[in-house]
């Protein structure tokens, strides 16, 4: 019997890249990664890595449904900016490595009493903010989007 996993989605562009934890470790839609990278075939984009970099797995949306989804590790996730290039790489890795990661193992984390990153939107914007002891924490750099957002 497969195991069952719930996905995280994290929304680009009008894009959606479904991430989940296995095994206490951060694994991204293939099919997802690809279109957000732009790159052609989209649907055997896992083919271009090692065996050990993927994994197939069936995700369980909210709905019940289940969906057998080819999934890159977090090495295979990097190896992929690098290997195929985008317009707007930095930004884009920027994303992945401050806010989806980061947000993916705080929101699997078991301890209740550590920080814990958050996501919210506010007036069209998502932002990233700290949870902990109680209380949101916004990041200074995120102060002045916050302000223009009121």
């Amino acid at each position: 019997m497969q195991d069952v996993y719930l996905p995280t989605f994290f929304p680009r562009h009008l894009r959606t890249l479904r991430a989940t934890m296995i095994d206490n470790q951060p694994w991204f839609a293939a099919v997802d990664l690809a279109r957000l990278l732009a790159v052609r075939y989209p649907h055997s984009f896992h083919q271009r890595f090692q065996p050990y970099e993927t994994r197939n797995v069936l995700l369980q949306y909210e709905s019940g449904r289940e969906e057998p989804v080819d999934m890159l590790s977090e090495p295979a996730l990097y190896k992929a900016l690098v290997r195929f290039g985008h317009p707007e790489l930095r930004s884009l890795e920027h994303w992945l490595s401050h806010e989806v990661i980061p947000t993916l193992r705080d929101l699997h984390s078991a301890d209740d009493y550590l920080p814990r990153r958050v996501v919210m939107s506010l007036q069209q914007q998502r932002m990233t903010l700290l949870e902990w002891q109680g209380e949101l924490w916004v990041p200074l750099e995120n102060v002045p989007r916050l302000m223009q957002a009121r």
